[in-house]
């Protein structure tokens, strides 16, 4: 057996030689043997390994007291009993266990505290009750359960009765006292305090629960006589704080003293019996839910070796459990952060087809728009051609006929039109300027009516014709303009010579300049 191989192990042996080489740190090759020698028992093992090895072996010897006459399936079955103890196993759910948020609002917890003489008379029932814990403690699991409960229950009482009376604070100001008092008592220049967290207990709890971290709770009572020692070797030891250092980004260490209120709580939700306390609390699955958990218990002074060993396999015990949890929930949150990012890009690719079709809609109302307003235009022009049309028809029927030669009084016009034609034109003197103007407008409407004989002709209904020219003398240059009114003879004399002088030329060689 001394030469057993790593590969030779078996399911059961390689999982306690792991949980073994991860509390103790020792080489798996050197492991073996202690294990072998403690019956594969990681417990013992642990405990060999930080205590030293006994001088005879308590398994060994066992064994040797079994009757002779056992037979051979009664001594297979106490073998496997033997392994089936050995191995590391997960406790099974207890609503005991079961840690939920505790009440710490200040002042609201009203604590009994009995007289003198009510303490003085249950002191020999504590006395008494040590004494057969110590003596017949390897026969517990003949005391039914219910005994021991209210033996436990009495003597946590008697415990806690007499605690003083503080000043009751927030609960994160009562840790954050804690915290500076312990480091006041136990601090040293040459040492670091230990990494106690100074917010409540409920946020801790829940922190530790949200994070899948381990949360070692520690209560101390200043009263008990053991505290003060038990701070000194097990706490604030080398290798406790080397434990706390290397599982720092795993646990986290929370601390209380009973003589406050929210250390108080909580000393009675962890059903604590005895001081000094501390308790390991992670989440489990067990139950079939995921709770806060008590999963080791250290009661009493413990030596620092037996502290880290019963921490140290409880938490091997469950690591591969909040693994698993941890990849559970990162798992869920890289899906949730998928689907997060392909609602995200869903969104976005929306936003894009709506703004494209926005886009093509207003596109499409602009084109509609601009196409409306240019047949509109385009109606509106034409119908202005026709009523000018019209209008140019309408006006030729009402121009007076030009004068005879045996009429004296009248002027003789000579007019360039836009055409370059020169027209020679006899007006009455009397005649308006407008009926000049509409002569030049409707020249080209009087030739056609010569030649067609179109009569008749009414006037467009609601328009209001406006000349686009006016009549200029070139030499000296003078302007007839309409609004001027006035006679021909007036306005011109007895004879002139005219040029027709388009108005939109005017105004764009403004524009140019």
């Amino acid at each position: 057996m001394s030469s057993l191989d790593i590969g030779d192990l078996n399911p059961s042996q390689q999982e306690a030689l792991q949980t073994y080489t991860a509390v103790t740190d020792q080489d798996p090759v050197a492991a073996i043997p202690i294990l072998q020698r403690a019956e594969w028992n990681v417990q013992i093992a642990i405990a060999r390994f930080f205590d030293g090895e006994p001088t005879t072996d308590p398994v060994a010897e066992a064994r040797a007291a079994l009757p002779a006459t056992t037979s051979r399936g009664t001594a297979n079955l106490q073998y496997e009993e033997l392994l089936a103890a050995s191995r590391p196993s997960l406790p099974r759910p207890d609503p005991d266990n079961v840690v939920g948020r505790v009440d710490t609002t200040a002042g609201t917890t009203t604590h009994y505290r009995p007289n003198f003489i009510f303490s003085l008379l249950f002191t020999p029932v504590n006395i008494i009750y040590r004494i057969f814990s110590a003596i017949f403690s390897p026969f517990a699991f003949l005391i039914p359960a219910s005994v021991s409960r209210i033996f436990a229950r009495l003597l946590q009482q008697q415990q806690l009765q007499s605690r003083p009376t503080r000043r009751s604070l927030p609960p994160g100001e009562s840790t954050a006292r804690f915290v500076r008092e312990f480091g006041e008592e136990y601090g040293d220049e040459n040492t670091a305090p230990l990494p106690f967290v100074e917010t409540g207990f409920n946020l801790t709890l829940d922190n530790a629960k949200r994070d899948l971290k381990f949360m070692l709770v520690v209560l101390l009572s200043p009263s008990h006589e053991e505290t003060h020692n038990w701070v000194r070797e097990t706490l604030l030891s080398n290798q406790f704080r080397t434990f706390l250092a290397t599982h720092q980004d795993e646990m986290t260490l929370w601390g209380g003293n009973v003589q406050d209120s929210e250390a108080y709580q909580v000393s009675s939700s962890l059903q604590c019996t005895k001081f000094p306390f501390a308790a390991l609390i992670c989440q489990t699955t067990e139950s079939g839910s995921s709770n806060m958990t008590v999963v080791s218990r250290a009661t009493g002074p413990m030596s620092a070796s037996e502290l880290v060993a019963k921490l140290g396999a409880a938490m091997t015990s469950h690591q591969a459990q909040l693994s698993a949890a941890r990849a559970q929930r990162a798992e869920q949150q890289a899906s949730r952060n998928l689907r997060q990012e392909q609602d995200s890009a869903y969104e976005r690719s929306l936003a894009q087809d709506r703004e494209r079709a926005r886009q093509r809609r207003e596109q499409q109302e602009a084109a509609e728009r601009a196409e409306r307003q240019a047949r509109e235009q385009a109606e509106l022009l034409a119908k202005k051609q026709r009523d000018i049309a019209q209008w140019k028809r309408w006006r030729a029927q009402s121009l007076p006929d030009e004068p005879p030669a045996e009429v004296k009084d009248v002027v003789r016009v000579s007019i360039r039109m836009h055409s370059g034609e020169r027209v020679i034109r006899k007006f009455r003197s009397e005649t308006d300027m407008e009926e000049l103007y509409a002569f030049v407008e409707c020249y080209e409407i009087l030739e056609s009516d010569d030649a067609t004989g179109e009569k008749d002709v009414e006037e467009p209904a609601g328009y209001t014709h406006e000349y686009g020219f006016r009549l200029v003398s070139p030499m000296p240059r003078t302007v007839f303009e309409l609004a001027g009114g006035g006679s021909v003879g007036e306005r011109i004399g007895k004879s002139a010579n005219l040029i027709v002088e388009p108005i939109s030329d005017d105004n764009d060689e403004s524009d140019e300049d």
